[in-house]
């Protein structure tokens, strides 16, 4: 059962570095073009993902957590508040989720706020809690993981994020 839970963790982190791209964001404040995100992981719980749970090409792991590579068009990045349904394919044990997403972000700030609920067909629930910080090439923040699988307690894990902007897009 830690196993599932280590996939249902990983699962949850992997589903904010693919999400939080596609919500609002700041013209001004938040460059657009191909970040690079470091999520460490706080946590001591939280462990890397067994060697089977598949991850996106864009993402691996590495030391300090779970590296990952965004691009932010700009496009995708307009002020103010966004909220949308994600439904997200089948994650190993979870099953098919669906989510429900509310992006917040404060131009005058430079921060940018998510939150997703999500609920699993394996009857595993998610709660993720973003908030990033951007600095010019740079940003930094927090991320809240809440988990529940039927017939378990809860868990909550936090996650550290970092960013460096590495330039435009990759022309696709």
């Amino acid at each position: 059962m830690r196993a599932v839970a280590a996939v249902g963790a990983t699962a949850i982190l992997i589903l904010v570095s693919e999400v939080w791209v596609y919500a609002a964001g700041a013209e001004d404040a938040i460059k657009p073009g191909q970040w690079k995100l470091f999520w460490t992981v706080v946590d001591p719980k939280m462990q890397k993902p067994p060697p089977e749970t598949p991850l996106p090409p864009s993402m691996r792991w590495g030391p300090e957590g779970m590296i990952t590579s965004v691009c932010l068009p700009e496009a995708k990045l307009k002020p103010g508040h966004v909220r949308r349904r994600l439904d997200m394919p089948s994650r190993g044990s979870l099953g098919k989720g669906s989510c429900d997403m509310d992006t917040t972000t404060d131009a005058t700030t430079a921060t940018r706020s998510e939150l997703a609920n999500c609920a699993w067909s394996s009857g595993a629930t998610s709660r993720v809690e973003v908030v990033l910080h951007f600095h010019g090439d740079t940003l930094d923040g927090t991320a809240t993981n809440r988990f529940s699988l039927p017939n378990r307690p809860p868990t909550e894990h936090l996650s550290g994020v970092k960013g460096r902007y590495l330039g435009p897009c990759d022309a696709k």
